[in-house]
C-alpha cells in the first residue's frame, strides 16, 4: 500500500501575492498580500473553512477551487461568506456543493465577481437549467463565462448573464 503525504511552511508575514496547495488543514492566518489562492484536497469543504478564508484573505481576487467530493454538512451556516475583492471564481473542478455555496446570493456575497470558469452541467444544476429565479444567483456583473464545452445557450440565458 502507497502513502502518501504532503507539508507546506509559510513563513510570517507571507509577503507573496499567490498562495497554492492550501487544504482542509488550514487553520488561519492573516494573509493580506495574497491575491491569487489554490485550494485542493481529497476529503470535502465545508461552509466554516471558506467564512475562515474570506476573513484571513480579505483582498482575495483570484480563487480555484478543486474538490470533487460533495460536502458532509450542507447545513450552511447563517452567516453569509463576503469575497469583497473577488474577481475570477474558478469552479471548472469543483463539486456542485461548492458551486452552490458560492453562486447562490444567500450563501456568499460576491460583489465584484467579472469572471466565471464552470462546467456547463454544474450551471445547469444549480439554475434547474435556466429556470430558476434568476435573482437568487451572482451572475449579474459577469463579463466573462467559460464552461470549458461548446453549448447553445438556452431561450433566457440572457436573464441569467446580461453583460454576455
Amino acid at each position: 500500500m502507497k502513502t502518501e503525504g504532503y507539508c507546506f511552511l509559510y513563513s510570517v508575514p507571507y509577503d507573496f501575492e499567490d498562495l497554492v496547495q492550501l487544504n482542509n488543514s488550514y487553520q488561519g492566518g492573516k494573509f493580506q498580500k495574497v491575491r491569487q489562492l489554490t485550494i485542493h484536497d481529497k476529503i470535502p469543504f465545508e461552509h466554516k473553512l471558506f467564512k475562515l478564508i474570506s476573513e484571513d484573505f480579505p483582498y482575495l481576487r483570484f480563487l480555484y477551487l478543486s474538490n470533487r467530493h460533495p460536502q458532509q454538512d450542507k447545513q450552511h451556516s447563517s452567516i453569509l461568506i463576503t469575497f469583497p475583492y473577488l474577481t475570477c471564481l474558478n469552479l471548472q473542478y469543483a463539486h456542485v456543493d461548492y458551486v452552490e455555496l458560492f453562486l447562490l446570493k444567500n450563501n456568499a456575497h460576491l460583489p465584484r465577481l467579472l469572471n466565471l470558469r464552470i462546467e456547463y452541467e454544474s450551471l445547469t444544476k444549480i439554475t434547474n437549467n435556466f429556470t430558476n429565479n434568476v435573482t437568487y444567483f451572482s451572475f449579474d456583473r459577469l463579463r466573462s463565462l467559460d464552461v470549458c464545452q461548446a453549448f447553445v445557450r438556452p431561450e433566457n440565458f440572457h436573464q441569467f448573464f446580461p453583460l454576455l
